[in-house]
Parts: structure tokens; C-alpha cells; sequence
């Protein structure tokens, strides 16, 4: 998959400890502790979308820490894409 013709999202986008201009993407009520690339990668497979994950990757505000990110078709907007997402680790999360 090509990072020219997908969407990247990164774990950052839901960490709750971050703030917006740190890099969280989704709304306090969607982020949740210390996310995960397989966390991600799981909502992203919930979803039914194709996806590539790229574990070797550092978000660029983080770029000493390699935590990965995912590359995901854009099968939808990036905002619906990360608020779904977020619903669905909310909720694994809890359970």
C-alpha cells in the first residue's frame, strides 16, 4: 500500500495523555491510555479495511520513539476514520 494513496495513523492520534498541538487527533472522550500499534491495527481490522502496518515508523513529533503507525485505504474521510476508530478502543478498553 502506498503512504501517497492512504491514510497514516499513528498511535499518537489516540493517546489521552496528549494534547492536540502533541498530536492527538480525536476528541478526549475518544483517546484512551497508552495506545498501542497493535491496539490500532485491531480497530483498523474491526473495521473490515485494508491496511498496512509499519512497525519500524516514529511519529514525527516523537521521532526518538519508534512506536509505528498504520496505513490505511481511504475508504472514507481521515475524521470519520479516527472517530470510529477511537469508539472502537474505547470500548475494547473497557471489556
Amino acid at each position: 500500500m502506498d503512504e501517497k494513496k492512504a491514510w497514516v495513523i499513528w498511535p499518537e492520534y489516540f493517546d489521552a495523555a496528549l494534547t492536540r498541538a502533541q498530536g492527538r487527533k480525536v476528541k478526549k472522550t475518544l483517546s484512551i491510555a497508552n495506545p498501542t500499534l497493535e491496539m490500532v491495527e485491531k480497530a483498523v481490522q474491526r473495521l473490515g479495511l485494508e491496511y498496512k502496518v509499519e512497525s519500524d515508523k516514529a511519529y514525527p513529533g516523537d521521532w526518538y520513539e519508534k512506536r509505528g503507525r498504520v496505513l490505511v485505504d481511504k475508504k472514507m474521510s481521515k475524521g470519520e476514520l479516527l472517530a470510529k476508530m477511537g469508539e472502537i478502543l474505547i470500548k475494547a478498553q473497557r471489556s
